[in-house]
């Protein structure tokens, strides 16, 4: 059994994964509530579910980028239940986690993954599709909804956690011309499913040598330029 966290942004998702099964999953926007919820919902998630913590055979954290508090409760809390319970921790970035619970259109364009930043910014990352997946083209960029929708040139998907501010970006910058497909609200969801079978990919891929140290996972912060 696997537990995944990502409290990297507003949306707080857990995930109880057996490796074939996603046994239990639980999303909602929490806000800036994490350390008052984080604990409570996953004793409340693995009770309802039956499961031990002596069940647990590995975790997964959402590393970022994304919200610095976010971050830092839900990689701390992580850290701290893998060394306790001497398991290992999977360490996947927010945007990824994102990218992977989409569906496949056209793979000729390019899915622009994004989450807020606060102060009318966000963080960026564009991916192509390549072999059954979405694959990270760069790293992320921090900018506002401006300098990204100046940047669409052809045709993007876009998804992730957008804000009432980027979705009235979004809709102007369409009735410009840009060429922009808003993935469905439903689809656009931050879930720690997909987390829990990344880390479970990783965690099997005996293709590369990967090290799971609780002590190795680091959170990701984007910084402004300067």
């Amino acid at each position: 059994m696997l537990l995944a966290i990502d409290t990297s942004t507003r949306i707080m998702s857990l995930a109880l994964h057996t490796g074939d099964v996603l046994k239990a999953e639980c999303t909602l926007t929490i806000g800036k509530s994490h350390s008052e919820y984080l604990a409570p919902m996953i004793q409340q998630m693995m009770t309802q579910s039956n499961v031990d913590v002596s069940e647990l055979k590995a975790m997964a954290v959402a590393i970022g980028p994304g919200s610095y508090t976010g971050l830092r409760i839900g990689v701390s809390l992580a850290k701290g239940m893998a060394a306790v319970h001497d398991l290992p921790l999977v360490g996947i970035s927010t945007l990824d986690t994102i990218a992977l619970g989409q569906n496949f259109y056209n793979t000729r364009y390019t899915l622009v993954v994004v989450v807020p930043a606060g102060r009318g910014r966000l963080i960026s990352g564009e991916y192509r599709g390549k072999k059954g997946r979405w694959v990270a083209k760069d790293e992320p960029v921090l900018q506002t909804w401006d300098e990204l929708l100046e940047t669409v040139e052809d045709q993007i998907y876009l998804t992730g956690e957008i804000t009432a501010d980027g979705l009235e970006a979004v809709s102007i910058a369409q009735k410009a011309g840009k060429g922009i497909t808003l993935i469905p609200p439903a689809q656009r969801l931050q879930r720690a499913g997909f987390l829990a079978e990344e880390a479970w990919r990783q965690i099997h891929d005996e293709t590369e040598d990967h090290d799971f140290s609780a002590s190795k996972v680091m959170p990701v912060y984007l910084k402004s330029p300067g």
